[in-house]
């Protein structure tokens, strides 16, 4: 087969021209678009290394930050234990002072009040003690019983010492009458007055007016005044008594004292 040089001139040139013209209006415009596709991938991994390194540095902040409010966290924590401690603490012992109050006043109030029981039941106990014999005595007293307080009567007018007849004589209200009053818890006989008489004219005043009266007031007792009372007044003289309440009075003093003495040991 022969080979026409001018057909394979013709088609090198041919070529050439489609080279060129590939080269011209196909080749350049790719490499350009790769070009610039290859620039703006550049530029979006350098804006993302850029973000990326940004997101790298808000993280560690953010890290940092964590940190830091973490530990003023423990601190809040630890302050607000010590503020929940130190408030317990004072309520502890703001409850511990009341308590006390409570139970010292609590105290002083049931010693005030067993001390008062113990003071009224004293006083009651001694009372009912002091009544109880008075009702005993008023019950047992009879005429042996008076005709023997008159004996002992008239026996203590004879056994009069000298400071006791000169309080009568000298007695600061006077007397020019000599009026002598005898007042007894029950009625004395004839009898029973002559002897009285005759020891108070013997023992006080030779001429002494003698007068007998009966009184409620004495238990079981009889009383010698040395003047007679005014209207409206009590006797104003001096007086000799025997009567059994100055015996129930000592009974009474003498028992309100051992309870006082009992409760004071208790105390």
């Amino acid at each position: 087969m022969l080979i026409d040089p001018f057909v394979v001139i013709a088609q090198i040139i041919n070529f050439l021209i489609l080279v060129a013209l590939l080269k011209r209006f196909l080749y350049k415009p790719i490499t350009q678009a790769m070009e610039a596709r290859s620039q703006r991938i550049e530029r979006q991994l350098a804006t993302a290394a850029a973000k990326e390194k940004d997101a790298e540095a808000e993280k560690e902040l953010y890290r940092q930050k964590q940190q830091k409010l973490e530990a003023q966290k423990q601190v809040w924590l630890e302050e607000a234990k010590q503020e929940v401690d130190r408030e317990q603490e004072r309520l502890r012992q703001q409850a511990k002072t009341e308590v006390n109050l409570a139970q010292l006043q609590w105290y002083e109030s049931f010693k005030q009040d067993r001390h008062k029981f113990t003071r009224e039941l004293r006083d009651r106990l001694s009372q009912q003690v002091a009544l109880t014999a008075r009702k005993a005595l008023l019950d047992l007293a009879n005429a042996n019983l008076e005709a023997q307080i008159i004996e002992t009567f008239i026996a203590r007018l004879h056994n009069l010492d000298d400071s006791q007849l000169k309080a009568i004589r000298d007695a600061p209200i006077p007397n020019p009458d000599h009026v002598i009053i005898i007042r007894s818890s029950f009625v004395i006989d004839d009898a029973k007055k002559a002897r009285l008489i005759s020891a108070i004219k013997e023992q006080i005043a030779t001429n002494a007016e003698v007068q007998f009266a009966t009184v409620e007031d004495l238990i079981c007792g009889i009383e010698l005044c040395d003047c007679a009372p005014r209207s409206g007044e009590a006797n104003r003289g001096s007086k000799i008594s025997w009567n059994l309440e100055h015996y129930l009075t000592e009974l009474e003093t003498t028992t309100a004292k051992v309870l006082a003495e009992n409760n004071n040991q208790a105390a």
